[in-house]
Formats: C-alpha cells, structure tokens, sequence
C-alpha cells in the first residue's frame, strides 16, 4: 500500500498555495537530511484555506515590509539563519522579559480568566479562530455555506482521496483544531495511521471550552483520540511557544478503544529571521529531530516503536 504525508497550515494569511506546500516539504527534507535519514522524495499534499478567509495570499515579490500582503517571515534554511553571537547581559535581560511577559499575557488571556479581555483578544490578533467558531458564512459553489463547514470540506476532500493509502497527516496550529474536528466527527472510517499536531492550541483554555460547549449537540466521549487513529498521535511543542503552551494534551484527551493516547513530546524549534525567533512556526518544527524520526520509521515501513524512537532521540 502506498503511503502519504498530508499537512493542514494553520491561521493567517499565507502565501500562495504552491509556495506554501513546496516550503513544507523543504523544511520537512531538510530534517530528514539533518537526522542522516536516507529519503529524498515522498508524496506530499498540502490542505490548504487560508484562501477561504484571506482572498489575496500573501505575495512572494512584495518588498515594502509595511503592505499587508508582505512575507515576514518566509522558509529559510536552517544554515542561512543568522548567528546572534554573544549578547550582552542587559539585552539578554530584555530578551527574556520580553519572550516570558509575552507568554503570560497570551496564556493568561486565553485562560478565559477574564472572558471580556479574552474575547478583545481573539479578535483582534486570532480573527480566523473567531470566525471557525462563528456562524460566519461563506459563498461556496453559488451557495451559502458555514465558514467553519468549507474549511473542514477541504481536509475531509483530500483524506478521502487518499482514503485508500497510508495516511499520515500533520497539523500545525489552528490546522490541529480542524483535524481534531474532521477526524472525531466526520470521518469515522477513513484510517489515519499517525497524527502529528505541531504547536497545537488543542489545550489552551479558549479552546476546551468551545468544545465543551459544542459537546451538548455531540454524542459519545468528547476529549478523546479519534477513533480512526490507528498508530499514534504525536504532539511537539517548544517550550517557548505561546500557543501551545499548554502542551500536556495527554492529561486532556483519552485514549481510543485501540489504546492509542497522546504522546506529548517537548522540541526545540529553531526558526528564526533576522535574529527573531519564532518557535510557534511550522518550518521550525517540521526539521526537528524528533519530527524526522517518526516520520522516517513511517515512510521506511517500519512499525513505529515509541522506545525505539527515544533511544535514537539520546543518539543526537
């Protein structure tokens, strides 16, 4: 049987469909040469909808780092980041009060502690996880549909046709959200071999408690392993990154009838552009280590040994 890698990005705008999909797979080949694994080619398929909420992507060419439509932060690889060199005690100081303050203000405002400045929040800088959970509606086919209904259509459309593969589908960010969604509640029968979520908010407060609400209309076990996952679901997050802070997904959601539960594997995500780190973005974790290894035991056919993997992860 064949086999397929599948990625949903996450929120934003994003450059356009070919880019985005061609920078994925770098990223992802770049890890895989980095861990000395030995593949030079797989079959790839990005799910991609910013364009559902995002009419113009964002445009390659465009130079004024002040338009709108302006890449900031673009793949590169690993060896073309710049070197920060030594810093000097008081920018260290800044750096570190700027990286911890920015984690407490996000993890503190989607706790839902203050569900008024929460709500502030997701509007303004979270718009598309506002619309998904809003009865926004959309023109799709001449007709009118939910948001929230078009976005899930476009993964469901792809996992269907590769239903008769081996399946194995990352999800980075709010792409984490949607795949939960589509897996747990629209595709009981299409087989997922392995789930990895990179970044994923799936255990920030804002979210449970969307879930939860929305669990009143839904049948069975609500925080749970879907049940089509048939080997693992594999979550990394770096430490640092303020959207998957809370990155314990494990003590979440239960395991499925097949035993598979959340395996939560903490990374480091070295992207970064012009001496910016950024260890929520998707290019940063698709070359870690850890990344490369599932994905390699996967693509080379061998059955995923979760003791093998963190022996090879010490040999690093």
């Amino acid at each position: 049987m064949s086999k397929v890698v599948i990625g949903i990005h996450g929120l934003g705008n994003k450059p356009p469909r070919g880019l985005l999909s061609e920078w994925w797979k770098k990223a992802i080949l770049e890890g895989l040469k980095k861990s000395n694994y030995s593949i030079k080619d797989f079959d790839f398929e990005l799910v991609y909808w910013a364009d559902i909420l995002h009419k113009k992507p964002l445009d390659p060419n465009e130079t004024n780092s002040e338009s709108e439509f302006y890449i900031s932060e673009p793949f590169k690889p690993e060896e073309a980041q710049p070197d920060r060199g030594e810093m000097s005690f008081r920018k260290k100081a800044v750096e570190y009060l700027e990286k911890y303050s920015k984690k407490i203000l996000v993890n503190g405002v989607l706790s839902l502690n203050i569900p008024s400045l929460t709500e502030l929040f997701i509007h303004r800088h979270l718009r598309d996880l506002e619309v998904y959970y809003s009865p926004s509606f959309t023109l799709e086919n001449g007709n009118q549909k939910l948001v929230r209904q078009v976005i899930i259509e476009r993964l469901i459309e792809t996992l269907k046709k590769h239903g008769k593969e081996r399946i194995f589908l990352i999800a980075h960010s709010m792409g984490s959200i949607i795949a939960y969604d589509a897996l747990k509640y629209y595709l009981p029968k299409i087989k997922i071999e392995i789930l990895v979520t990179i970044g994923s908010p799936l255990g920030q407060e804002y979210v449970i408690k969307k879930i939860k609400d929305e669990s009143l209309t839904r049948k069975g076990e609500v925080f749970m392993v879907p049940e089509n996952i048939r080997i693992g679901w594999y979550n990394f997050a770096d430490k640092e990154d303020q959207v998957a802070i809370n990155h314990n997904l494990s003590k979440i959601y239960k395991e499925n009838s097949r035993k598979i539960r959340v395996n939560d594997i903490l990374v480091h995500n070295n992207y970064k552009i012009s001496e910016t780190g950024n260890p929520h973005k998707s290019y940063g974790y698709l070359r870690t280590h850890e990344f490369s290894d599932v994905l390699n035991s996967f693509l080379t056919s061998q059955r995923f040994n979760f003791f093998r993997w963190i022996k090879n992860i010490f040999q690093h």
